[in-house]
């Protein structure tokens, strides 16, 4: 009895550890959950457009209740809580796919296994869980595009605050030597997936996640504190999960709702390895700092950036002898809504879509659709659209929508 308070003990402290960095997290991306800025809304499927779905008193009401919610399960964990947390997500996501942040995604993932299993039960998914998250996001990383530029981002930030910098080192070495990052979290996803090593996966994953935090803090790189919180959620909960739960479940306590986590949560580590065969989405394979993922560049005439002095501070110089400018949709993304944009060629077409609607662009727009780069080369094929009717027929091929809220 004494054995099972204690696991109960630690499994509600997880839940609260979770609430509590779940509502810094919201805290942090507010205006990616209300529908007040200028970046567009793109819903997951059509059926989304409904503009009772997209009214503002919708969007306040969901969130509020997965505030709601939240703050319940900070105070007393319940698995009914969960499952408003896990209702109010997805509704959330429907509405918006630019929502489904890995953090976001995270904690719908957790959220099920909250509402769901028992401590024995709930343990065992989270850790098959977080290892997949190690797993895949490493392996992102051992790619071209990472070793030459978030890699290197990342090597010079480290660095810099030990006072050192890579002036003395080749191209060729320092590119290399960016694959330190994937290789040690690998090695965490390692560690932690065997009994007899999981005390070494703990200390390394608390090194790895302190050191991301230092990278991306305002001392490296100065990121948004989003992905920095997410990172203090590993760092608290990792401790916990490998350490202080139970490791063998109870037969007798699997249940229909446990069933479905198990369902939910195998799919969710195993159907990353979809993703390099374009039939699951970058973020949802823990494609995190992967430089990799399919993008576009979107282009507008000189003569109409002239007319749309609300994006001139997202604009690229013009470039070589072409009479266009670039737009920084992911500079805009970050300014408008403090999150990162969704990196997916069907979401930022869309965006794309959106701008060539509102501000009446016709044929003084060209958009440049990039795939996932190669993971050897770094090259890209690309694929331009010029004019509105050429991205109107383009986004028609995908199954996720590519329509956005009117305003």
């Amino acid at each position: 009895m004494k054995i099972a308070n204690h696991y109960n003990s630690h499994w509600n402290l997880l839940q609260q550890i979770w609430a509590a960095f779940a509502l810094a997290l919201f805290g942090a991306t507010v205006w990616l959950w209300l529908p007040i800025s200028e970046f567009p809304t793109i819903p997951l499927l059509d059926l989304f457009l409904s503009p009772v779905l997209q009214s503002i008193w919708t969007h306040y009401l969901v969130l509020i209740l997965c505030g709601i919610s939240l703050l319940a399960a900070l105070i007393k964990p319940h698995p009914q809580t969960w499952v408003l947390t896990l209702v109010s997500l997805v509704l959330m996501f429907s509405l918006s796919q630019h929502r489904l942040q890995p953090w976001a995604f995270h904690l719908l993932l957790g959220a099920t296994v909250f509402a769901t299993c028992s401590a024995n039960s709930g343990a065992r998914l989270l850790r098959i869980l977080c290892i997949s998250i190690y797993v895949f996001s490493a392996l992102g990383k051992f790619d071209y595009q990472f070793m030459h530029t978030v890699g290197q981002q990342f090597l010079n930030a480290t660095l810099r605050l030990m006072g050192q910098n890579t002036d003395h080192l080749s191209p060729e070495f320092a590119a290399r030597l960016s694959l330190i990052f994937p290789t040690f979290e690998l090695l965490v996803a390692i560690l932690l997936s065997f009994y007899k090593t999981r005390k070494f996966g703990i200390i390394a994953a608390v090194i790895l996640h302190i050191s991301i935090m230092l990278i991306l803090s305002p001392l490296g790189l100065g990121h948004k504190p989003g992905v920095i919180i997410w990172n203090g959620l590993f760092l608290a909960m990792t401790p916990i999960l490998f350490s202080s739960l139970p490791y063998k479940a109870v037969e007798s306590e699997v249940s229909s709702g446990s069933r479905i986590a198990w369902i939910v949560i195998m799919a969710a580590t195993l159907m990353p390895v979809l993703e390099p065969f374009k039939k699951y989405d970058h973020w949802l394979a823990w494609g995190l700092y992967s430089p990799r993922t399919s993008r576009v560049q979107v282009n507008i005439h000189l003569y109409k950036t002239g007319e749309i002095p609300e994006l001139d501070s997202f604009m690229l110089p013009p470039f070589a002898d072409t009479p266009f400018r670039s737009l920084d949709i992911r500079k805009w993304s970050l300014a408008e809504l403090n999150v990162p944009i969704y990196p997916q060629d069907r979401f930022q077409l869309a965006v794309a879509r959106y701008i060539a609607d509102h501000y009446d662009l016709e044929n003084r727009i060209e958009v440049r659709l990039m795939g996932v780069a190669d993971r050897f080369t770094g090259q890209r094929k690309v694929e331009t659209l010029r004019g509105k009717q050429q991205i109107d027929i383009r986004c028609q091929q995908f199954f996720f929508s590519t329509e956005y809220v009117p305003r």
